[in-house]
């Protein structure tokens, strides 16, 4: 099942695309609904550089498990 970006409705084909596309924006857009969702850019960059097994991507692609799934 594919994913959409919440924000520019980009299709990803999984959760982790979608939070690398997220993550590569760096516009407020993507920023203000990070911020919906009690996280911060910097922070999910941080652990992105600094955490061994991308955390930061892996916590971003756990919300949109829940939350951006589209039809096939």
């Amino acid at each position: 099942m594919a994913n959409h970006c919440p924000v520019c409705r980009k299709i990803s084909p999984d959760s982790m695309d979608l939070a690398r596309h997220f993550l590569g924006q760096n516009d407020s857009k993507h920023k203000d609904w990070l911020k919906t969702k009690s996280l911060s850019y910097g922070e999910l960059i941080i652990l992105q550089v600094t955490e061994f097994g991308n955390k930061g991507y892996e916590t971003l692609a756990e919300i949109f498990e829940k939350e951006a799934k589209v039809g096939d």
